[in-house]
């Protein structure tokens, strides 16, 4: 399968003005010719896509970004057939200002897909129209415009907070494993974290939970109705913990107590024993995180037992 990618970055376009022989359609959202083309278009604030993409890092991103990401995709098929030029065009009340090509599908190249992304400014979305230009009907061009101000904004799924704490996540997985004859009284837990905003979406929120076996890794996923699965795989690290995953979060919450940190009322979200690479050096550390409601509380604990604040807010 062969198709056009590209990625724009703070272009800032809308409509074109007719020309020659060509026929210019307006698309309405939700219309007959809308499902006939066949394309799919979201419109999503840059910072939710980042936290739609998983992982702690994205809560250091607060609020609104001020641009969107626009993502366009289509297939040449059907009234698209002879696509040839995507653009985007940025007007005002006096005509077009600028106008720029994101994607062109020549006739002796002729891609079945053409996939966009762009930046554009939240103040200039309603200005933006985006054209699928089309040719070779017996009425010549084709133009269909498509206004990016009425497309409705993607919008996070509501994060769900864990309906069983980390402990009973652990018993959950624990029993599970026993009825699999897999006993992991004498493994050790590496990694222990509450999935809420996973890469496919489709997926409810779970407890992750992996501990070495001799040396095998074994997974268990805690879904939030209590039900489990086994997932197997995966090298054993380097190094292992010195600090059990209890003593890394007592001595991580006697640290918070030191720096006048009270996280009584937030839930434990994570527990991950690491590897990164620090001045050339392996270091090895547990990275735990608390949360409570958008705040989280990130703490490492080192091999030594010493402990770092990553983030408090």
């Amino acid at each position: 399968m062969t198709r056009i990618a590209i990625a724009i970055v703070f272009l800032l376009a809308a409509g074109c003005a007719a020309r020659g022989s060509e026929m210019r359609y307006q698309v309405e959202r939700g219309s007959d010719l809308e499902r006939e083309l066949g394309y799919t278009l979201s419109v999503q604030d840059k910072h939710d896509e980042w936290r739609s993409d998983g992982g702690d890092e994205v809560f250091l991103i607060e609020g609104p970004a001020p641009e969107y990401v626009v993502k366009f995709h289509a297939i040449a098929l059907g009234k698209l057939k002879d696509l040839f030029e995507l653009n985007l065009a940025l007007s005002d009340a006096n005509g077009t200002l600028v106008q720029a090509p994101l994607a062109i599908r020549s006739r002796w190249n002729r891609e079945s897909e053409v996939d966009v992304r762009l930046l554009i400014k939240k103040d200039l979305i309603k200005e933006a129209v985006l054209t699928i230009r089309c040719g070779g009907s017996p009425n010549g061009e084709a133009d269909y415009a498509i206004r990016l101000g009425v497309v409705p904004v993607l919008t996070l799924p509501k994060k769900s907070p864990p309906k069983k704490s980390l402990t009973e996540a652990m018993t959950i997985a624990e029993q599970f494993l026993r009825a699999q004859k897999i006993d992991v009284s004498n493994g050790v837990l590496l990694w222990a974290e509450f999935r809420n905003y996973l890469r496919n979406e489709r997926d409810a929120p779970r407890w992750d939970i992996r501990w070495l076996v001799g040396n095998e890794q074994v997974d268990v996923w805690v879904s939030q109705d209590a039900s489990a699965k086994l997932i197997r795989g995966g090298s054993p690290p380097r190094t292992l913990p010195q600090k059990s995953f209890t003593e890394a979060a007592a001595i991580a919450e006697d640290f918070l107590r030191a720096q006048k940190i009270d996280v009584s009322k937030h839930v434990l979200l994570r527990a991950e024993f690491k590897i990164n690479f620090i001045n050339g050096r392996e270091t090895p550390f547990w990275d735990i995180a608390w949360g409570l409601g958008d705040e989280r509380v990130i703490v490492e604990v080192w091999q030594d037992g010493s402990a770092k604040l990553i983030r408090a807010r």
